[in-house]
């Protein structure tokens, strides 16, 4: 649409949707058939979005889609930094975008593994997980009062939420269609529940499942950079399996031979435990609290935390 262009609403949300629309694809690729960089970069991004926005993907598709994208922008930053002829303030996208882009799509793997480890019989629905709705009740409250305080929104919610019903009602009974041809401002999807299939939102992928599903999307993301002459380096194995087989032998060779030590130290730090905290509560009753105390309590709790990491990077 050409007020997307000229005059544009940087706060439509019809207008950025349409960006990355199959039909904007088609046409720059037809327009422009030097710059497939350009139709590339459109696709990849609007997949990202549509990853979280489609109510009907399901989520091995969606993680498909975000590795996909992951792998494409560390590719194509790489190959900048590895060519001395490019700069990333010129022909990559802004530090700020690539950073929201890699924190949504870590935060969008991490949530579907998440939900699947503690919810496993409950849907999923990725389009809720958003401030759309903190959005639309503000701008449904400035609606009424330009500028409020605390205890003015208090007594608003009443209206506010009659408001939010009636829009919702309207949108339902066609308004979309007509915003869609318009410049229409904010435009809120979270009540649209058509196409969505809850069962398919309840099943989520094994970890092998999703290690494939990662050699996939590295190998799609590989096809699309060497269109535009950028090698995308092999991906490699989520275990180093002879890596891990030395590195397992080596921490039982110490467990064995530190057996022993680590009993009599874990002795001796559990008796200290216990003296602290015996005194901390005595301290607490009698109110003869001590600052050598307080500063033998924090360098024990420093002390664990050092061995705890400790520990941890040697795994």
């Amino acid at each position: 649409m050409k007020s997307d262009i000229v005059g544009v609403d940087k706060q439509d949300d019809r207008a950025a949707a349409r960006l990355f629309s199959s039909a904007v694809i088609d046409y720059a690729s037809r327009i422009l058939p030097d710059e497939l960089g350009l139709a590339i970069y459109l696709f990849v991004i609007g997949e990202l979005v549509d990853a979280q926005q489609n109510r009907s993907l399901t989520h091995s598709e969606r993680i498909k889609m975000l590795w996909r994208g992951r792998f494409f922008l560390d590719g194509w930053r790489q190959h900048i930094l590895d060519n001395p002829l490019y700069a990333l303030h010129t022909h990559f996208i802004s530090r700020e975008l690539y950073d929201i882009l890699s924190i949504f799509i870590n935060a969008m793997l991490l949530l579907i593994v998440t939900h699947r480890d503690y919810f496993p019989e409950v849907p999923l629905l990725h389009w809720l997980n958003s401030t759309e709705t903190c959005e639309h009740f503000f701008g449904c409250a400035r609606k009424i009062q330009k500028d409020f305080t605390f205890v003015e929104w208090l007594l608003m919610i009443p209206k506010i939420s009659a408001l939010m019903a009636g829009e919702l009602r309207t949108k339902l009974k066609g308004a979309q269609e007509k915003a869609a041809a318009t410049r229409f401002g904010y435009h809120h999807s979270y009540f649209d529940s058509r196409r969505v299939d809850l069962a398919n939102l309840a099943t989520f992928p094994s970890d092998p499942e999703i290690e494939q599903l990662i050699h996939v999307a590295h190998t799609n993301a590989q096809t699309l950079l060497e269109i535009v002459g950028i090698n995308l380096p092999a991906l490699l194995p989520v275990i180093d399996e002879e890596g891990f087989a030395v590195a397992l032998a080596a921490l039982s060779s110490d467990a064995s031979e530190g057996h022993a030590a680590g009993e009599a130290s874990e002795g001796v730090a559990a008796a200290n435990l216990e003296r602290l905290l015996s005194r901390d509560r005595d301290q607490f009753l009698f109110g003869n609290n001590t600052l050598a105390n307080d500063e033998e309590m924090t360098n024990f709790g420093i002390h664990a935390t050092a061995t705890i990491v400790h520990d941890h990077l040697r795994l």
